[in-house]
């Protein structure tokens, strides 16, 4: 057997390889090429439609976290405002306590005052009934008579209203 070869083709040959390598890749093509494709197609648009999710879920997110800050921001005011309000009131507080410490204060040192002024009239009635009573026993031992008693207390009475409230006072 002897094996020939030949540098050029059969052209019958070459047209049925090309016919076969057709028919090949239009059966690949439609069995194999459109399903990968496709498969291609929806993962890429799998792929996209994740992507704009996370990008969306981002954005959402550093919106939350600015409203977030806000907040805290808002919160923190307010504990200031809070803190502040507290102290002003504190100092109020303060303030009323001292007037009304001063304010009553003040009552007792008048009600002192009142009592002093009372006890001081009380001892110069005793004082002024001590000395009616021993000027009317000095009178009647230089008179040596014996006027009766209430004309003798009229009489002092009279002398000590003519020396003045202001002696007795001093």
């Amino acid at each position: 057997m002897p094996i020939e070869v030949r540098v050029i083709p059969d052209l019958l040959s070459v047209g049925l390889q090309w016919a076969a390598t057709l028919v090949l890749f239009i059966v690949l093509r439609h069995f194999l090429f459109e399903p990968v494709s496709k498969f291609l197609n929806e993962r890429r648009e799998r792929i996209e439609g994740d992507l704009t999710e996370a990008k969306k879920e981002k954005e959402e997110a550093v919106k939350l976290k600015e409203e977030y800050q806000l907040k805290i921001e808002e919160a923190k005011q307010e504990a200031q405002s809070i803190i502040e309000t507290g102290k002003k009131r504190a100092g109020e507080v303060r303030e009323e306590i001292i007037a009304d410490a001063k304010k009553e204060a003040e009552n007792i040192v008048e009600r002192a005052n009142r009592e002093i002024v009372r006890q001081r009239e009380k001892a110069m009635e005793e004082l002024k009934s001590e000395v009616v009573t021993i000027a009317m026993m000095a009178a009647s031992k230089v008179v040596d008579k014996d006027l009766d008693e209430k004309s003798h207390r009229e009489m002092i009475n009279k002398f000590i209203d003519e020396v003045g409230e202001s002696k007795w006072q001093n």
